[in-house]
């Protein structure tokens, strides 16, 4: 009977940090993800590697600063996938004036050496100068302000977390479904997983810790182990994404409307060459792994974003929408969840199951440092190495200008390259995409992709970009992967079908 050390329960940006934090500390780390890595919130976030400017607000300045320090490591380890970004905040009032300046001089006073660029006051005129932002509305603008926080590519993040975690030793399935967790006469966890004949996992793993890092279906997979449990640690909140092309605003900076209808911020954020607008904010009782953006909601986006460009946004110019549940802390009593702040927690239960809870993107190492500490500390494992993600660079790492999508794969592009060569085929998926025909066997041969849906919605962006585009190339994309693993007829149609059906929910 083999036995890992630890066992993480869940494919996404906690639980891949949590892995790679074990894995580097030479713990024998098996992770399982149910679905495909990031299929749930971890590939639907605002794309934000951010301190949390608006945390300020609940004086939340230890989180900050922690957040601020994790950006910096987030976007060094992983250069190629992450970056600075200039953010313009525009003044409508006086009030706004002097809060945000306050605001962002402690910001700038909290990150320390830490700090992505110098901020910058601006006139009403500065603002709407045509290299900031001429497509914003002079209506009530008395004046602004740029300053900076980090963006990235999030499962373009995720994968090159996979790879590290695969180079330095750890074993990780998709599609492996944990359906119970049970413990021998040893006292050894272990846990089912629901296989069929298309499974390539076994139906029994075997761990001294098991990590439940399932995000908002944490409180699920807790339940199995202790059928009887009533308290739930998560609440849901769901965040919904508009995407457009640039020109509805174009601009270097990313747009930060600063107060909504809801007391929010909502971002205008370039991203992959188009523009991404979210997030909103409203509570599910019922967290699901694919969400669907109400109508509500988009409407909400759009008339609030209307209210700041001179352009007029309409539905037909959405070119994607996607919504993601992000899990946050159980709030107490009917607390906002916009005024939550993203703290983590780590939960040990009766059952002996560790929980992590909680956080963002931005602090996802440090979510994982933190879990594999407690672990260590309360003595469910035994001390190995200390800890070296902090300045551990990932999969891919390069710093040299590589232009997208080849930029998404970092130093191993050269692989897309002569896969290029090998198949005599340098065509594109499709005209309103980046994306070439090489890169699908790349993403089958070295990323675990293994349906339709795992290529254009997370190892490329495809369908978050030009969701009709996205759909459109699913044919090419199932017959190039049937050739790759040697599928049939039957496969490609299925597959085609199913991710027309999956992609409907983008339009």
């Amino acid at each position: 009977m083999q036995i890992y050390d630890v066992l993480v329960i869940g494919g996404g940006a906690t639980g891949l940090g949590v892995a790679l934090e074990a894995q580097t500390r030479g713990y024998k780390t098996l992770l399982l993800e149910a679905h495909d890595f990031g299929k749930g919130t971890s590939s639907k976030s605002t794309k934000l590697i951010h301190g949390g400017i608006r945390y300020l607000a609940n004086l939340d300045f230890a989180l900050v600063r922690e957040g601020l320090s994790e950006r910096q490591s987030f976007i060094a380890n992983a250069p190629h996938l992450a970056k600075a970004q200039s953010y313009l905040i525009p003044f409508y009032s006086w009030v706004d004036k002097i809060k945000y300046y306050l605001s962002i001089k402690l910001y700038y006073f909290l990150s320390g050496r830490h700090r992505l660029g110098e901020s910058k006051f601006l006139s009403k005129q500065e603002v709407l100068d045509q290299i900031n932002a001429p497509d914003l509305s002079d209506e009530g603008l008395i004046g602004g302000v740029i300053y900076y926080d980090g963006k990235f590519d999030d499962t373009r993040v995720l994968i090159s977390l996979l790879r590290t975690f695969i180079q330095y030793g750890g074993v990780a399935y998709n599609y492996c479904k944990v359906a119970n967790i049970l413990k021998n006469d040893e006292g050894v966890a272990h846990v089912v997983v629901a296989v069929n004949q298309t499974n390539h996992c076994q139906e029994r793993y075997f761990a001294k810790v098991i990590i439940n890092a399932t995000g908002v279906l944490t409180d699920q997979i807790l339940k199995m182990s202790e059928p009887d449990r009533v308290h739930n640690h998560v609440t849901a909140a769901q965040g919904t994404h508009l995407v457009f092309e640039k020109d509805i605003f174009n601009s270097s900076h990313a747009l930060v409307i600063p107060r909504t209808s809801d007391n929010r911020l909502l971002f205008v954020l370039p991203w992959l060459g188009k523009v991404v607008v979210g997030t909103t904010d409203v509570v599910v009782n019922n967290p699901s792994i694919e969400p669907i953006a109400s109508e509500n909601e988009v409407n909400f986006i759009i008339d609030t974003l209307q209210r700041y460009t001179k352009k007029l946004v309409t539905h037909k110019d959405i070119k994607a929408k996607f919504a993601g549940l992000r899990p946050l802390v159980r709030l107490k009593h009917n607390q906002s969840t916009s005024k939550i702040s993203r703290k983590h927690e780590i939960i040990h239960s009766k059952s002996n199951i560790v929980s992590i809870v909680g956080g963002k993107w931005t602090i996802y190492r440090l979510m994982g440092e933190d879990t594999i500490n407690y672990i260590v500390k309360h003595k469910l494992i035994e001390s190995r190495g200390k800890s070296i993600t902090k300045q551990l660079h990932l999969f891919g790492y390069t710093t040299l200008k590589i232009d997208y999508p080849f930029k998404s794969y970092g130093s191993d592009y050269k692989q897309i390259v002569e896969i290029q060569k090998e198949i005599n085929n340098y065509s594109k998926i499709h005209h309103n995409l980046p994306y070439y025909q090489a890169e699908i066997i790349y993403h089958v041969r070295y990323e675990m992709a293994k349906t339709v849906e795992d290529i254009l919605a997370r190892r490329t962006r495809a369908l978050f970009l030009d969701a009709n585009a996205a759909m459109d190339s699913a044919p090419i994309v199932a017959n190039l992967m049937a050739k790759e693993l040697n599928l049939d007829d039957r496969w490609i149609s299925l597959q085609i079908d199913r991710f027309l059906n999956y992609a409907k929910n983008y339009i």
